[in-house]
């Protein structure tokens, strides 16, 4: 190394140094980087457990040693100083074992290191396949691994980009469940290229349908195999991800295959994606099937599973929000990979005989305040879908609503029929059944019935009272409200001087703010964001806060969303949140609201500069 580039590695390294060590890992991870600083690194491997550690060259080249010569042992020390001997196995597979003692161990994951290049790419040809890998990312590995020799930087990156495929990780999760704990990296994976895989890489989208148009399409070109598996299946949380899995490549035969594990293991997701595609594939050859997938949603079974799976994305996307690996791309693209990653856990739990106890307040206590307030902070790009509509009535709810658009969307035959008439006779259809699925936050509402909207011009008038705004608080979820009702509805507040008539109790009162919180957001109508904010202050010595602290707090942050600019958003939280903190209530109700506000705050650090006065208020009156 000349000494200039001695000189500028060691101002680089004294540089990164710097850094913290989340920062100075991501840096350290660049291979190309370093090589431009002439930076040299060494890493550490571990094996199963963290005690057990090798440097990462001396392991490297001790295996690379033993690939060239067969049967014939070398020598390494662990990172404790125990020398280990080291032995290559002739298998289908580049394998070795490391022994100490009565202690062996047997690998066959560094088979990069093997000297010979066209074995070395027919390996890398299976693992390319099984591990999800595009056709520009074969292409890219093929050339690394084409070299005579790979560096030690270059073993570990592929390494690392395989392990980042969701039938890696769903193999963790099986050996995991079989054994008694769970690592949170398993079953949310931090590295963004995992979901990309599982799910499709974001390129600009507005909406879900644009996206299932657009990048879905391409995920699926893009594969080196372009059969389809039954983790496609997984992913359809949407109908129009369905519709994309039903263009793919498959037969009758695989179907069934799909359609039989969906019916012994009682999936929700499983069970949906399968009617979907049968409607849109196989709906005059296979109505036999299809009937009993149909009845598979109603069975006992089915709901205690679709309790997990709310309980898992309660998880997943709380870890995600934490992560923050999806900051810059819209809530939908974030909740897709948060369903499809819960689905594929459910799915190993339930083949594993996984018993679950207390799951839903193990999610909750873990990961729940995450899910909640990223969830508010959604709505400002996707106003229509609450996180209280993730509950397991709800889901099924959804569930039934898909089998039902499917059906109005297909031609006529003997199944749609017959799950048409089931829907109706059965009564397992009903208003929620067509309330805003976790992907439609930003979608365009049907145009308003003629009988809703006599219902609310008829309903709108008189005195402002809980019954007069009851039909546009339960209509504003499924229907675009016109202006004129939004617009009445504010003026009628106004005349009676934000008073509310004929209400006797507070949760009445909890009811109108709450409702007409939730009618502002989906609405975007800032004028009713504003009456709520009024009606607030006008019975503030009359709504009991301390009985529920966060989803006070929460119907301002859901009123907020009122306003899409983030400064009219973040003015109308910080505002509320600030008059909150001088209303008389509990150390215990302020305690509970400083948690959720702060977490609010690092979620969307925006939010700081208006609410920072608010935190302050709530930190002082704790340490009195």
């Amino acid at each position: 190394m000349a000494n200039s580039d001695s000189v500028r590695a060691y101002m680089a390294i004294s540089a990164i140094n710097l850094f913290p060590s989340l920062v100075k890992t991501e840096l350290l991870s660049d291979s190309k980087m370093l090589e431009e600083l002439a930076i040299t690194t060494d890493a550490t491997v571990h094996f199963g457990n963290r005690e057990l550690a090798f440097s990462r060259s001396s392991l490297f080249d001790a295996i690379r040693s033993a690939f060239e010569n067969t049967g014939k042992d070398f020598f390494l020390d662990d990172v404790k100083g125990n020398s280990w001997s080291l032995r290559y196995h002739q298998d289908e597979r580049p394998a070795f074992s490391l022994t100490l003692g009565d202690l062996q161990i047997f690998n066959d994951s560094f088979w990069p290191l093997c000297a010979d290049v066209d074995r070395r790419l027919s390996l890398f040809e299976t693992e390319a396949k099984g591990r999800s890998l595009s056709k520009d990312e074969r292409l890219r590995w093929r050339t690394v691994l084409s070299t005579q020799t790979i560096s030690d930087d270059d073993v570990s990156d592929l390494l690392l980009d395989l392990d980042c495929s969701p039938s890696h990780i769903e193999a963790l999760l099986r050996q995991e469940f079989q054994g008694s704990s769970n690592d949170v990296s398993t079953l949310v994976p931090s590295n963004i290229r995992y979901y990309e895989r599982l799910v499709g890489k974001y390129c600009g989208s507005n909406s879900v349908d644009e996206y299932c148009e657009v990048e879905l399409k391409q995920h699926f070109g893009r594969r080196i195999e372009s059969g389809v598996t039954e983790n496609d299946f997984l992913i359809c949380i949407h109908k129009s991800i369905s519709a994309a899995v039903s263009n793919g490549p498959i037969d009758e035969v695989q179907y069934h295959a799909i359609t039989k594990r969906a019916i012994e293991s009682s999936h929700p997701i499983l069970l949906i994606s399968c009617i979907e595609v049968g409607i849109l594939k196989f709906k005059n050859t296979s109505t036999a099937i299809i009937k009993e997938l149909f009845e598979s949603i109603s069975s006992t079974k089915t709901l205690n599973n679709i309790r997990l799976f709310c309980s898992m994305v309660v998880f997943v996307d709380g870890e995600l929000s934490r992560l923050q690996i999806f900051k810059g791309m819209p809530p939908f693209y974030r909740r897709l990979a948060s369903f499809a990653q819960s689905a594929l856990i459910v799915k190993v739990a339930l083949e594993e005989g996984v018993a679950f106890d207390n799951v839903e307040q193990w999610a909750s206590q873990q990961r729940g305040l995450n899910f909640f307030c990223q969830s508010f902070i959604d709505l400002r790009e996707e106003p229509r879908w609450l996180p209280t509509y993730l509950t397991e009535e709800q889901i099924n709810n959804e569930l039934y609503g898909r089998v039902n658009v499917a059906c109005q969307e297909s031609d006529k035959c003997e199944v749609t029929e017959y799950l048409q008439n089931e829907l109706t006779s059965g009564s397992r259809l009903n208003m929620h059944s067509f309330l805003p699925g976790p992907l439609e936050g930003i979608s365009v509402p049907a145009v308003v019935p003629d009988e809703i909207s006599n219902l609310l011009a008829k309903n709108i008038t008189g005195e402002a009272s809980f019954e007069s705004y009851k039909v546009l608080m339960h209509s504003a979820p499924f229907w675009k409200i016109d202006d004129e009702f939004l617009d009445r509805a504010v003026s009628l507040l106004e005349s009676a001087q934000h008073k509310l008539a004929a209400v006797n109790d507070k949760d009445s009162v909890y009811q109108v703010l709450s409702g007409l919180a939730q009618v502002a957001c989906m609405t975007r109508s800032q004028k009713l964001a504003a009456s709520v904010t009024i009606l607030s202050r006008l019975y503030r010595d009359y709504v009991e806060v301390d009985s529920e602290p966060e989803n006070y707090l929460a119907i301002g942050v859901v009123a907020g969303a009122a306003f899409e600019d983030k400064d009219g958003w973040a003015e109308y939280i910080g505002q509320w949140c600030t008059e909150l903190a001088y209303m008389p209530i509990s150390e215990d109700s302020i305690g509970r609201m400083e948690r959720m506000l702060e977490r609010l705050c690092i979620l969307e650090p925006y939010l700081y500069y208006t609410c920072s006065k608010a935190l302050d208020m709530f930190r002082l009156l704790i340490g009195k």
